[in-house]
């Protein structure tokens, strides 16, 4: 039993940490860039630890996302179930391809995100036509690049598996 818990607190860590900076406050245009913090954690571990992590993990962490952003409640969780759903059925393609070629499938995965977000928003009158809605699909795929390699030395380093 404690084998099996060995390490799960990075992994909630890590994902309060993504939580918590999509909610930190930024000025001006850098708000417009911010990355997708939460997806991008929740890619991470479902490609580390498909069997631990989940479409339930992570329509759980887009709940809180909801709450936390104050946005029409289950769009993050929609949108980050299928995500999951998504990585958790090619996570054995996803892992065999390069560090690029992955960053540019978690851009398109972002950019689903965002539809998402924007059609919830749209339904309720509230969306945002700016194309700059649409930067967190670059600055976020980007991330990835520098984000994958440093989670996995922390991984290995507090023996997450």
């Amino acid at each position: 039993m404690e084998s099996h818990a060995h390490g799960l607190w990075f992994v909630v860590v890590s994902l309060l940490a993504a939580l918590l900076l999509s909610i930190s406050p930024l000025s001006g245009d850098w708000a417009w860039a911010r990355p997708d913090f939460v997806l991008l954690m929740l890619a991470y571990w479902l490609l580390a630890l498909p069997e631990r992590i989940g479409v339930f993990v992570s329509w759980l962490c887009g709940i809180v996302l909801d709450i936390l952003q104050g946005v029409v409640l289950g769009q993050n969780a929609f949108a980050l179930a299928v995500i999951a759903y998504i990585i958790q059925v090619s996570y054995q393609r996803l892992r065999m391809f390069s560090l690029r070629k992955q960053a540019a499938f978690i851009s398109l995965l972002e950019l689903f995100h965002i539809l998402v977000d924007q059609w919830a928003q749209n339904i309720n009158g509230v969306a945002q036509t700016h194309w700059l809605v649409f930067l967190p699909v670059l600055t976020t795929g980007l991330l990835w690049l520098f984000l994958r390699p440093i989670v996995g030395w922390f991984q290995r380093l507090f023996a997450v598996y």
